[in-house]
């Protein structure tokens, strides 16, 4: 495992790489969690390819500068990747995108196509319309209220007991919101990350589009319990997309672990 930085715009990137192989796979985590956890990949997929995980905008070793306002400098995504494939030496990559790391994916392919060849999502966010993303950072009332929040949550854990309560949070769901809001430094973590990708919202539409024209290799993956991100909004986007191979797998929404990646090997294997 070697650690990578890059300076771009403000934004110090870290990273961490993996794996011997001639082609360059660069992945994307969850939210909370880090570039460390694509470790589960090297024994599946380090002979083929040269794996480069990315820590998220604050993550892991990632940061903004602390004299630059977040909201007044959004991430520069094209120099990042650009600067990532010119060390390594590539003119084309593969994606892989766990989560939230799903929804840069899709924006990627949507906004530079032509720089992959292949693309893995598991359990990947961005595949639906997701209300409270474009509301707490897109319109104006929104904004403030997601910014009232870090400091004042008992209005959001009310909320969210009341809609369990009634049946339209499941236990599972309401635990993992929970997980995530339980302190005020995950709180302005949320703020921090949902505002740097606030204009991440893919339009699938044109993002199947540019899988077809770019013949993009295209695999997903499920987990058959997820409460989270749920295999319906997968098959909703393959329809009609021949590149597109969807699985699911007996599992929640945890799916970055050994055997999913070797479950990947076997794919790329049988299909390549």
């Amino acid at each position: 495992m070697q650690d990578l930085w890059w300076y771009i715009d403000g934004w110090q990137w870290h990273g961490l790489q993996w794996g011997t192989g001639s082609r360059l796979l660069i992945c994307f985590h969850g939210f909370g969690e880090d570039a460390a956890r694509f470790q589960v990949l090297e024994a599946a997929l380090g002979s083929d390819f040269t794996i480069v995980a990315l820590d998220l905008p604050f993550h892991g070793g990632t940061r903004l500068d602390a004299s630059v306002d977040a909201a007044s400098l959004p991430v520069n995504w094209r120099l990042l990747i650009q600067q990532i494939m010119q060390r390594f030496h590539q003119q084309r990559c593969a994606l892989l995108g766990y989560s939230l790391g799903g929804r840069i994916c899709l924006q990627l392919i949507q906004e530079m196509p032509q720089l992959f060849h292949l693309l893995i999502l598991l359990a990947p966010d961005g595949l639906h319309h997701n209300f409270w993303f474009y509301f707490l950072t897109r319109t104006y009332i929104g904004k403030k209220l997601f910014r009232w929040h870090v400091d004042h949550p008992h209005l959001f854990f009310g909320i969210t007991q009341s809609l369990e309560r009634i049946g339209f949070l499941s236990p599972s769901f309401k635990k993992f919101l929970d997980g995530q809001m339980n302190t005020r430094s995950k709180r302005m973590q949320v703020w921090r990350t949902w505002n740097s990708l606030r204009t991440f919202v893919p339009d699938l539409a044109q993002v199947k589009k540019n899988i077809q024209r770019f013949e993009i290799a295209c695999y997903l993956l499920f987990g058959k319990y997820d409460r989270v991100i749920k295999p319906d909004y997968g098959t909703t986007f393959c329809k009609s997309l021949a590149q597109a191979r969807m699985f699911i797998l007996d599992c929640g929404h945890q799916l970055l672990t050994t055997e999913t990646a070797m479950f990947i090997k076997q794919q790329l294997d049988l299909h390549s």
